[in-house]
């Protein structure tokens, strides 16, 4: 009775030590602008994975009026990148607006004989030269980034497209408010569009069930050979201007990262792994996270061909550390149901020594010293990876899975 009083306080413990933590998907941050004469704060959002791989380097969206959208498209990554896996793993940076006014004056260009014109291009030469050397250097991001707006940062983000057009890899303009200035943004446009009649950036624009908003006007004007080739236009006539955000990222980056995702869900040869991330890395510069449903159901679909298996780990370790280090971790705890403790150890170890922080390996460990009958070891080894999960700030679904491990443990006579 003493010792199942005592193992109740134990897990008690360390459930409440759960519970009373704060929920952190990222942090606030600041750089002092020279070009702004003020502090610029930020938010950033950082994904599942951010704290737990080794070396992974990941795409970057930039979004304007960060304060009012920050937690909506963080969600949106979150789902779509660390959940669903259709998009890769990303880190949001949202710019603080500073309040109405000097949002919307940041975001509108100078043009002569608007009267309400802005400082759209002081605002782009901070991003340029302070946030994103700033962020290059304090974050782990891959060199290539997106820039997001809605309404009037829609205009920023055209102006910046316009004007900028290598400064990002894409432009999401959201329902843009082009009606400003009397569509002031047609004549910047064909001030260098209209006589280039090219780009080199790449624009989503989108557009809600809304009238007057100069969008479809400003898309007539764009040159036939740009729309075909650099402009992609979506309507949204279900939705209203001030919920069209969610579905234009969804679209936006769907398409942005369609040849990253991997439709079959798995690969079934080592080749075919290796020539579709070639050709990821050719696109888009990083082959970024590949997702832990590819390297599972890959496993899954060569669970009975060892040599192509061992191919497969192998090129695993050539292009992404950290897909090898899930690829031995989930192969290890099937072998662990099978009961095949000696390879699944093997294979931890060589996990753990690509990156000896990750906690999902010493959960399976702790699995199989608690069925080798080493119910301290088993113990000292999940609270380790509890330890990591935490520090680490895992999602708390992953933290459950390690105190499930740890009360099935504390269950054992």
């Amino acid at each position: 009775m003493g010792k199942q009083l005592l193992i109740f306080f134990l897990l008690f413990f360390v459930l409440q030590s759960g519970l009373s933590q704060e929920i952190s998907i990222g942090k606030r941050d600041k750089v002092y602008s020279e070009i702004l004469q003020q502090d610029r704060q930020f938010s950033v959002y950082f994904p599942p994975s951010y704290n737990i791989a080794v070396n992974q380097k990941y795409p970057v969206l930039y979004i304007l009026d960060g304060d009012y959208n920050f937690q909506y498209v963080a969600g949106f990554l979150e789902l779509q990148g660390g959940i669903s896996e259709i998009i890769p793993e990303m880190i949001l940076v949202a710019i603080s607006g500073k309040g109405t006014n000097e949002y919307r004056k940041n975001c509108k260009p100078k043009v002569e004989g608007v009267e309400d014109s802005g400082n759209a291009e002081e605002m782009a030469n901070f991003i340029e030269k302070e946030l994103i050397p700033y962020v290059n250097k304090n974050y782990k991001v891959a060199d290539y980034k997106i820039l997001g707006g809605h309404s009037v940062g829609g205009i920023f983000v055209i102006n910046t497209a316009i004007n900028h057009p290598e400064l990002f890899n894409n432009y999401i303009a959201i329902s843009p408010a082009l009606w400003w200035g009397k569509n002031a943004m047609e004549n910047v446009m064909e001030n260098t569009w209209g006589k280039t009649g090219s780009t080199s950036a790449s624009v989503y624009i989108s557009l809600a069930n809304e009238q007057g908003m100069g969008v479809n006007e400003f898309i007539k004007k764009i040159p036939k050979n740009m729309m075909e080739k650099n402009i992609h236009f979506q309507e949204f006539p279900n939705e209203i201007h001030n919920s069209v955000g969610l579905p234009t990222y969804k679209w936006a980056l769907d398409d942005i990262f369609k040849n990253w995702y991997v439709k079959e869900e798995y690969f079934g040869s080592a080749e075919a792994l290796k020539n579709h991330y070639s050709e990821v890395k050719k696109q888009y510069g990083s082959i970024f996270n590949i997702p832990y449903t590819i390297v599972g159901n890959t496993h899954y679909m060569l669970q009975k061909n060892e040599k192509e298996r061992a191919k497969v780990q192998a090129v695993l370790k050539e292009l992404n550390p950290n897909a090898l280090v899930l690829f031995n971790t989930y192969r290890a705890g099937k072998l662990v149901d099978s009961k095949d403790y000696a390879e699944a150890e093997q294979l931890l170890k060589d996990a753990l020594a690509i990156n000896p922080n990750n906690f999902d390996s010493y959960d399976v460990l702790a699995r199989i010293k608690m069925a080798n009958g080493n119910a301290v070891e088993a113990n000292e080894t999940i609270d380790k990876a509890l330890g990591l999960a935490n520090k680490q700030q895992a999602r708390q679904w992953q933290i459950n899975e390690l105190l499930e491990t740890k009360a099935e443990i504390n269950k054992k006579p």
